[in-house]
């Protein structure tokens, strides 16, 4: 699920009428609305940060894409990426770029789209899999989970352009960073 910015409605995934669509409710449990009635598979809601849009991924085209569509689920569209398999979708803070995941014989691999020029950055190049991208912020850094150390998932940074990767764990069981909404640095990190 992903919280609007106003901290006033939750975006999320439902199967309750037969298939994933995602849905908008309020945070006090009311005025449930559908956004999205397809019959392929919508996942992955994230609110832009102005809380006008919701980024997502959906099959409709018979492979997952990265789509964008109004708050209130009117013009959804496809994001002209021309990838295989693209999941995850997350808005930066500052709203000029959306980072994803996807997949390629090897694993899967993060790329951002900046909305403003339509070019599609890949940051990491099939090191593992590389999944979980997770804005800082400031969004000058994306956390991630890969198994690019022997198949050991951990999380790891990199600023937004992909350079200057640090790992942070080492445990090798850890995916989902996220980080303190007071965030300082890469310390303030968390992970499941």
């Amino acid at each position: 699920p992903a919280i609007s910015p106003d901290g006033k409605e939750i975006a999320f995934v439902s199967t309750k009428d037969g298939n994933a669509e995602i849905y908008v409710v309020s945070t006090s449990g009311r005025n449930l609305r559908r956004l999205t009635n397809h019959g392929s598979i919508d996942t992955s809601p994230d609110w832009s940060p102005d809380g006008r849009e919701i980024v997502f991924s959906s099959d409709r085209t018979g492979k997952p894409q990265i789509y964008i569509m109004n708050a209130d689920g009117s013009s959804q569209r496809r994001l002209p990426v021309d990838l295989a398999y693209c999941d995850s979708p997350v808005w930066s803070p500052k709203g000029d770029r959306i980072a994803f995941v996807s997949r390629s014989d090897s694993g899967f691999d993060i790329f951002v789209y900046l909305p403003g020029t339509g070019e599609v950055l890949q940051l990491t190049v099939s090191q593992g899999s590389n999944e979980d991208p997770c804005w800082s912020p400031d969004g000058f850094q994306l956390a991630f989970s890969s198994t690019r150390n022997a198949g050991k998932r951990d999380i790891y940074t990199m600023f937004w352009d992909g350079s200057q990767v640090l790992r942070l764990t080492f445990s090798g069981n850890c995916s989902s960073p996220s980080w303190s909404p007071n965030f300082r640095n890469s310390s303030e990190l968390s992970c499941e």
